[in-house]
């Protein structure tokens, strides 16, 4: 009896495609990475964000200073204007508060207008301090990650943490999945001086 042309074709083709998909069918590694808490506990953050906040007080410092000349302005502008109101002196007498009132007056109004300018600039100063502080330490522990993954002949990394600089999200992962976030770290604080410590 002959076989059905079907069968035929079935039995034919079934030692090739053995032979063919093992070849494609490669085994894809997968790991993720916390990158949040890489650059929470790298020993670079800690030290950055001191001389960030260092920055933060001396601009505050700074701010301080001109705002307690403003309100020395203040007071000299309330004590003239008592003067001034103050009937039982001599009309000369009231005279020249009321025109140190008004100098004083447009001088105040200078010197706020430049503590609003001094405030927006050093609030800009030590944003753009905080993003490039960001950005240089992301770009280190992204090319640790890149050695480590090189290293481990790993296909895919996902970044687990949502930090926005990765642009990455994982809804699930199941523990056969490596997660690289130990070494990562293990590999940022390799050169950490003995003084620092990293949580």
């Amino acid at each position: 009896m002959k076989p059905r042309l079907p069968h035929l074709f079935i039995a034919l083709t079934l030692p090739f495609a053995g032979a063919i998909f093992p070849a494609q069918a490669q085994e894809i590694k997968i790991a993720v990475v916390d990158m949040q808490e890489a650059l929470n506990k790298y020993y670079k953050t800690e030290i950055q964000v001191k001389e960030i906040n260092e920055l933060a007080d001396e601009k505050r410092k700074n701010l301080d200073e001109r705002q307690a000349a403003y309100q020395q302005m203040t007071s000299q502008m309330s004590e003239l204007d008592t003067v001034y109101k103050d009937t039982s002196l001599a009309e000369s007498k009231r005279k020249e508060a009321l025109e140190k009132l008004q100098a004083l007056f447009q001088e105040r109004n200078a010197k706020g207008k430049e503590i609003s300018d001094a405030q927006r600039k050093a609030s800009a100063e030590v944003m753009t301090a905080r993003q490039e502080m960001e950005a240089t330490l992301v770009d280190e522990i992204k090319k640790t990650v890149d050695g480590i993954v090189q290293a481990q002949g790993l296909d895919l990394v996902f970044d687990k943490s949502f930090l926005p600089k990765a642009n990455k999200a994982i809804l699930y992962t199941s523990a056969k999945v490596k997660d690289l976030t130990t070494d990562v770290i293990a590999a940022l604080n390799a050169g950490a001086p003995a003084s620092t410590s990293a949580n």
